[in-house]
């Protein structure tokens, strides 16, 4: 993996990180199918089952998406002032709000109906499912979600822009953040899990109007990553000369938390009825564990993949393409295994790895090429 040394300024790490985050996203949910939970709501559960799974599951839903929420903070700024509000918007309604609205009426429903289709020997036809079950108690987003509420938070952004656009300056010379700083921020976000916490059930998604659902105990942190984020690229951090996160004062803490945050988790937070005490330990945990877990992952990607290499440039080049259509790929195959009695870690090694070839042939061969095709007819016809 050398690398080609196009553009020293451009933060590679950040174009790597996401692009292993969106493959820990994979492997995140092929390892839902092999829970010791009942979850009667999800795609394709296996008949293998280990527990290292439900710890791996519960560790992982902690950090993927903050870290998704602060890499999206973090460049809106500079987007933003690069292009304009109207060019930025006009990108955002082709590249996020359009694709949301595609994947949640068009794949969706496919995946929402292989939670019958998967355990049930005479389901109901698909176009029955789709007219009459889908927009009701089936209705949900798959994972697409994320476009939703990464929108909403675009929208946020640029609306405080335009009543305040000098806020949203970068500020010369760079302060480095305080441990003060960070321990504020950690607190700030578990509030509005913790008081979210005290009217929904930590997981549970509410449908809002038509189309859009939410996670309630969830997307106050998110919003506060997605804040941080553009709060660190106005302090110029992971720059030269500003805040670089040091490894070993992160990932320490982030390990030790990963044990406490998994034991709390197992022993305080599954049990029926859970107590105002324990919602506010576990929002605590959650908290730290979240942003310890984010930043680990930041320095050790600054530190040891900051790199415009092959297969890296490659991987984060097809990685939102990856992401929208892994589910398509990982049910199939985990539907393929369920019922075979082989050991539980080859069977999810296998799918795992499988999805991630296959996903990243799929968008590297067939789907940018389509794209680029389209791109450069449509130019040809503005041109004339």
């Amino acid at each position: 993996m050398k690398a080609s040394g196009a553009d020293k300024s451009r933060m590679y790490f950040f174009d790597n990180l996401r692009a292993a985050i969106i493959l820990i996203m994979v492997f995140f949910h092929v390892a839902m199918g092999y829970t010791t939970w009942d979850l009667k709501w999800w795609y394709v559960n296996d008949i293998q089952k280990n527990s290292f799974f439900d710890l791996f599951v519960f560790a992982t839903d902690v950090y993927i998406m903050p870290v998704m929420f602060f890499i999206a903070g973090y460049f809106a700024p500079a987007v933003l002032l690069k292009q304009g509000l109207v060019l930025f918007w006009r990108n955002k309604l082709i590249r996020i709000v359009l694709p949301w609205l595609g994947g949640v009426l068009m794949i969706a429903p496919l995946i929402a109906y292989s939670a019958i289709f998967s355990r049930t020997e005479a389901p109901p036809s698909y176009f029955s499912f789709w007219l009459y079950d889908f927009f009701g108690a089936y209705y949900q987003q798959a994972h697409y979600w994320f476009l939703e509420i990464l929108a909403a938070f675009f929208l946020l952004f640029t609306t405080a822009y335009s009543y305040k656009p000098e806020y949203f300056k970068q500020q010369l010379p760079c302060k480095q953040p305080s441990v003060r700083f960070f321990t504020f921020f950690a607190l700030l976000s578990a509030v509005p899990f913790f008081v979210a916490n005290l009217f929904f059930w930590v997981d549970a998604w509410v449908r809002i109007d038509i189309l859009f659902v939410i996670q309630p105990v969830r997307i106050g942190l998110y919003l506060c990553y997605f804040s941080l984020g553009i709060y660190a690229w106005k302090q110029a951090w992971f720059s030269e000369t500003g805040y670089r996160p040091p490894l070993f004062q992160w990932g320490i803490p982030a390990v030790l938390l990963l044990f406490l945050f998994l034991f709390y988790r197992v022993n305080f937070t599954l049990s029926p009825e859970i107590s105002p005490l324990h919602k506010a330990g576990h929002a605590l945990l959650f908290s730290f564990f979240s942003l310890t877990a984010t930043f680990t992952f930041i320095a050790f990607f600054q530190k040891f993949a900051d790199s415009d290499a092959y297969l890296w440039r490659r991987l984060a080049a097809n990685s939102y393409t990856i992401y929208f259509i892994h589910q398509c790929v990982v049910i199939p195959l985990a539907y393929m295994v369920k019922n075979l009695s082989l050991n539980v870690w080859v069977k999810y090694a296998g799918v795992s790895v499988v999805s991630v070839v296959l996903c990243f042939l799929i968008a590297e061969y067939w789907i940018r090429p389509l794209i680029v095709r389209g791109n450069m007819e449509k130019r040809k016809r503005l041109t004339g």
